[in-house]
């Protein structure tokens, strides 16, 4: 009877190990996965409108994809002006028009009424400068552009249809404009570079120089929901308190972040005041601008499981379609969705927890009924605590015959 029981806690523990399923750790899952075209894109980066509906991508080779927000299977076709290397694009905040920046001092305007592409003038005073980065403004009057020398400008078109632009004062010693992003309530922009540091622009274009000049800043997003923007380096995080009422005031607020799984490329916008880090290898970590705090959300060993030949492609872009779900944009042109795991994986979790408890509770009951094998004194005390009324029988008449036979 001992050896039964012995043999019966085994197989429970067997049974327990192998009905368990693998569940990821990530906080997002990856689901569909498609592709813009059958060869590599060479895509640099993307942008939402204004509206979200749609979102323009832009790379080499001129090329640009106008894909729907929603359903990334829906596109719309492109005309291709050129074959200049395109690094940026925002829309104006009235959502007709975008302008997309690049090589040789490219500056070309989207309109979404025709999906046309023009060329935006300006060239005279850009020359061959390679434009890096471009934002509007709050009101839509003037874009700022940012290039690889340090220099900016601010333009719009004018009556003649080319482009009025002049060059800002103040600017830092020639690092690369790696971003510009312009906050959606106050009447601030903001500017990050590769080693001069960050800075603020006023509403009468004045630039000044806050602080963070020993990152490479790469990535920038300006919650509408905080008076704060958010910066990101290979292994840091940034945050610019801004004052409206003395820019040069705005303080910085670096931590560098340690086990992050990789290195940080770019940051977008996610959900109110969370946004969504991107990394290289391919993974995704959520930060939250009122908490000041970053959490894992995707990690690259899943992105693994997902797909082997994704997870070595480079991150350009992310969009949100609800507050923790959304697609991914990659530089050879695959998107994936993400979002978080099915209602049904409770169950995962309630199945580590019994493991967790059950798994001593086996190995107990194992132990314990190798020692009644072995030891009938034992056995009988058992049985007498906790066996059934025909077991405590059984092993009264069994105590009585041992008994017997040692006399």
């Amino acid at each position: 009877m001992a050896r039964a029981s012995s043999l019966a806690l085994i197989l429970l523990s067997a049974t327990l190990f192998s009905a368990a399923p693998v569940y990821a750790e990530s906080a997002v899952v990856l689901d569909e996965m498609d592709s813009l075209s059958s060869t590599d894109l060479g895509l640099n980066g993307a942008t939402l409108d204004p509206s979200g509906r749609w979102v323009l991508a832009y790379g080499e080779e001129s090329m640009m994809k106008m894909i729907n927000a929603a359903d990334p299977s829906i596109q719309v076709p492109m005309p291709v002006v050129g074959e200049t290397v395109l690094n940026d694009a925002d829309y104006h905040p009235g959502g007709l028009t975008a302008l997309v920046v690049g090589e040789g001092g490219a500056v070309l305007r989207y309109a979404t009424e025709d999906h046309s592409v023009t060329d935006a003038g300006g060239h005279d005073e850009f020359g061959e400068s390679t434009l890096t980065a471009v934002a509007w403004n709050q009101g839509g009057s003037w874009a700022y552009v940012g290039s690889d020398d340090g220099t900016i400008w601010r333009m719009r078109a004018s009556s003649d249809g080319g482009a009025e632009v002049h060059t800002l004062e103040g600017l830092g010693t020639g690092s690369k404009i790696t971003e510009i992003e312009c906050h959606g309530e106050i009447l601030l922009c903001v500017v990050g570079t590769t080693y001069d540091g960050i800075a603020i622009i006023d509403r009468d274009h004045a630039v000044h120089w806050v602080g963070g000049g020993i990152y490479p800043w790469n990535g920038l997003v300006c919650p509408m929901t905080e008076d704060v923007c958010v910066f990101t380096s290979e292994d840091a995080i940034g945050m610019v308190d801004l004052d409206a009422t003395s820019p040069s005031s705005s303080t910085v607020s670096i931590s560098e972040i340690t086990g992050a799984g990789g290195i940080f490329t770019g940051i977008e916008d996610q959900h109110e005041d969370r946004s969504i880090i991107s990394l290289t290898p391919f993974s995704l970590v959520e930060h939250d601008t009122g908490l000041n705090a970053s959490f894992p959300w995707l990690e690259n060993s899943d992105v693994v499981d997902f797909d082997s030949t994704v997870s070595g492609e480079r991150i350009v872009a992310t969009w949100a379609t609800d507050r923790d779900s959304g697609w991914i944009l990659t530089d050879r042109g695959t998107i994936l969705s993400f979002h978080p795991p099915p209602d049904d994986s409770w169950i995962g979790g309630l199945m580590g927890l019994v493991i967790m408890i059950a798994f001593p509770l086996v190995i107990f009951g194992v132990v314990l009924s190798i020692l009644m094998s072995m030891s009938p004194r034992l056995s009988h005390w058992v049985t007498m605590k906790i066996g059934s009324d025909e077991e405590k029988e059984f092993s009264k008449r069994d105590s009585r015959r041992r008994s017997r036979g040692r006399k």
